[in-house]
């Protein structure tokens, strides 16, 4: 009898905090919270947003920072390096000068490095290669504040193929157009 009645209390007492839970008060959703951000599917702007997750929440004044993505071009490194190249420095003053001369977004640098090699170690190689490349815009008069970097190391590559051409495509410093100033 008495674990009859202990199980019976046990019960409604479950019952109780489900009931409580399932009854519990949420916010109005029909109040506007002030948000005019719109979520893209990449899909529909694979040819200009490469590397991206699969859904990037832009700004309304996305067709913008799409022109935008468009002018930047990714710098490419040699195996195991973070050094820039003579064709890397020209492309940098390429788009150094185009971000000084078009306000209105920011920049994320993104370090990506080939699947060789512990992911601790490309990490801090695609750090150091966002790094040199965030460093020469800076130091070219783009201002810090519209600039950060961040290193995927070999976790996110562009080509998955695993051969010499796809590492090479991997081996990168990627520009990633964001709203902002």
């Amino acid at each position: 009898m008495m674990r009859v009645r202990l199980t019976a209390v046990l019960a409604v007492s479950v019952m109780l905090v489900l009931a409580m839970f399932i009854s519990g008060c949420r916010p109005d959703d029909t109040i506007p919270d002030g948000d005019d951000t719109t979520t893209v599917i990449v899909e529909e702007f694979a040819d200009t947003l490469t590397g991206v997750w699969e859904t990037d929440t832009l700004s309304s004044g996305m067709e913008m920072l799409l022109v935008h993505q468009e002018q930047l071009n990714d710098i490419f490194f040699n195996y195991d390096s973070d050094e820039l190249s003579p064709e890397a420095l020209n492309i940098l003053m390429e788009n150094s000068s185009y971000i000084l001369e078009t306000p209105g977004f920011r920049v994320l640098i993104e370090g990506h490095c080939d699947e060789r090699g512990t992911i601790d170690y490309n990490l801090a190689l695609g750090e150091n290669r966002a790094l040199s490349v965030y460093n020469y815009l800076v130091n070219y008069g783009v201002a810090s504040t519209r600039l950060q970097f961040v290193s995927y190391g070999k976790e996110r590559p562009f080509d998955p193929a695993h051969t010499e051409q796809a590492w090479a495509l991997n081996r990168k410093a990627h520009f990633r157009v964001l709203p902002g100033n």
